[in-house]
């Protein structure tokens, strides 16, 4: 699977059973244990494999028995690891799109022939880590891929333990990784499945390397495995499969989920006398230990999700008071029922503010929220916020007496929902108010950054959302401005969007000069100022104003132009510029 800057990646579907025990070792249905290999002969020495090194082989069928092929149209793609009957561990990367068409076969060898012992089956769900994005996909790269069914264990078939807590495998351990992915960098794909042997890096060592790149690479799950001369890799194609390590028991043991690398088995040493486009990398895999809480708690919940499933339509409706809370399912050990559409409406007294403060949130992640979500909208059907995975929102303050909660969901993956309080607030707020919390905003007024004009602290989120009234767009106009100034205004920043969800950037500033006037497209703007950890100063304060967009083009067009396509031009050049 390729990526920009030749990166590829390599995914790794993976099924768990939470097994809790002295050796750790999981003891499944017909007696299997797991880590244990079919053609193993030779005793294990656990001191004596630091010297031992085999790479670039192929394996005998059943040597790796967890090892699995994610198949679309039946056309590998994509590697797995077999963790408990009805569970499988793959790359995030892997599994971006439905899983429609997707497979995987337990019991390959040879991609060529249609073998004794192959077991294929569908994918029920597919749940990647809520903290894998498209921005950083080398990050929390894993995913669980719950079976539609369970696989039957036996000589050619069978799981691979999970590391026991606290349980790592120290620099210069040697590993292995296996798969059907190209023999060399662009070469063609093995008919049967392979193994290298590849030492475990130091985290030092790991972010060095990847810091050495054209576009440095930094992630907190990144576990790096290789040799500085090259000539041991995975490849393409291996995406999604184990990185295997034997524990003290001989028991072969998940270390990681191969997740991508900077072409095959390049040599990295002396990476920075190296033109970049030549550079290498080690084999990168997502760190188990890391993630392991995740591993876990992912498939405690799946085990019961069928069993206690609420449907919001048994609930939606008004809420109304000075405070009140909703909780979707009611109930904490529940989960949310699939193709659901419903609707709350918030109502607080008189012409007071709400204040909406989450505590929990469990709904499908994906990056923009497009299947499981829930959004916060205006009366007046405004956009506020959509949110989706297990980060709890922060509280939002909205500037009117009523709101409307909309949740979804699709047919894929299940959670346990949300928790909210909200409460009724007095209308005065101060400038800074969105420093506190996400602030919603209906009418013209100042915005400012924390404590102005005195000077903002470090390490502070603030975010406001302005709406205007429909056929009106938004102008910015800042009146004082003192910001920490950097290159490509990376450390303090103010950031103006064109929409609610932050993804249309109209402009970023930081530094000492007073930015020019900004103008929405539309009827709604965010405003975003973030500081780091470094210096602080006076920070900024900004006039907002809605203009009326028709009168203000039809003024301009009778004072200066009879030519239509003119003011087309002009209306363009005023809301970009």
């Amino acid at each position: 699977m390729g990526f920009c800057l030749n990166f590829w990646f390599r995914s790794v579907l993976c099924k768990t059973l939470e097994c809790r025990g002295a050796h750790y070792l999981f003891m499944l249905s017909l007696g299997h244990m797991c880590g244990q290999s079919a053609v193993d002969n030779q005793p294990w020495d656990y001191l004596g494999h630091f010297s031992r090194i085999v790479g670039g082989s192929p394996v005998e069928k059943g040597a790796y028995p967890w090892q699995v092929s994610l198949k679309r149209r039946e056309k590998h793609f994509c590697g797995g690891t077999i963790i408990s009957a009805q569970w499988v561990i793959t790359a995030a990367h892997c599994v971006l799109d439905m899983k429609t068409f997707l497979n995987v076969t337990a019991g390959e060898h040879d991609m060529n022939v249609v073998e004794q012992g192959e077991q294929t089956l569908s994918v029920d769900t597919i749940v990647r880590h809520p903290y894998f994005t498209l921005r950083k996909p080398m990050n929390y790269d894993i995913a669980l891929l719950k079976m539609n069914g369970t696989f039957k264990f036996g000589r050619f078939v069978g799981p691979v333990c999970l590391p026991k807590q606290g349980e790592t495998f120290e620099p210069g351990f040697i590993c292995t990784t296996a798969g059907w992915g190209r023999l060399e960098e662009n070469g063609h794909l093995p008919q049967v499945l392979h193994q290298v042997d590849l030492p475990i890096l130091t985290k030092r060592k790991c972010a060095a390397m990847l810091l050495t790149l054209k576009r440095p690479i930094k992630g907190n799950t990144l576990l790096c495995a290789g040799f500085p001369d090259g000539g041991k890799d995975a490849c393409q194609g291996d995406s999604g499969g184990s990185l295997m390590c034997r524990n003290k028991h001989g028991a072969w043991t998940l270390a990681g989920v191969t997740s991508w690398g900077m072409g095959c088995a390049r040599s990295w040493r002396h990476n920075c006398q190296k033109i970049a486009s030549y550079r290498g990398t080690p084999g990168v895999f997502t760190d188990l230990t890391k993630v392991l809480p995740w591993v876990h708690n992912t498939i405690e919940i799946g085990q019961r999700m069928k069993s206690s499933v609420a449907l919001c339509s048994d609930q939606d409706g008004q809420l109304s008071g000075p405070e009140g809370q909703l909780r979707f399912p009611r109930h904490p050990q529940q989960f949310y029922g699939s193709d659901e559409l419903c609707v709350w409406t918030v109502h607080v007294i008189g012409q007071m503010h709400i204040w909406l403060n989450f505590s929990h949130l469990d709904v499908e992640f994906e990056e923009f929220c497009r299947q499981d979500s829930l959004s916060v909208y205006s009366l007046e059907d405004r956009l506020i916020g959509k949110f989706c995975g297990v980060v709890v929102p922060s509280p939002i303050f909205i500037s009117s007496s009523s709101v409307r909660l909309k949740f979804v969901s699709d047919a894929t993956e299940y959670g346990t929902g949300f928790a909210l309080t909200y409460k009724a607030l007095k209308p005065k707020h101060s400038p800074d108010f969105g420093c506190i919390a996400i602030t919603v905003l209906f009418e013209e007024g100042i915005i400012q950054s924390l404590h102005y004009p005195d000077v903002y602290t470090n390490l502070i989120s603030c975010r406001w959302i302005i709406h205007a009234p429909e056929d009106h767009i938004i102008k910015l106009e800042f009146q004082s401005f003192e910001l920490e100034e950097s290159d490509g205004c990376l450390s303090d920043s103010v950031t103006v969007y064109d929409d609610v969800e932050g993804k249309e950037e109209i402009a970023r500033y930081c530094g000492f000069a007073v930015p020019p006037p900004g103008l929405s497209s539309s009827s709604a703007m965010l405003i975003s100022f973030q500081a780091d950890e470094s210096r602080v100063f006076r920070g900024f304060q900004a006039q907002r104003m809605s203009l009326n967009f028709l009168q203000l083009a039809m003024a301009q067009y009778t004072k200066n132009t009879r030519n239509k396509a003119e003011l087309e031009l002009w209306i363009l050049s005023t809301l970009h510029c």
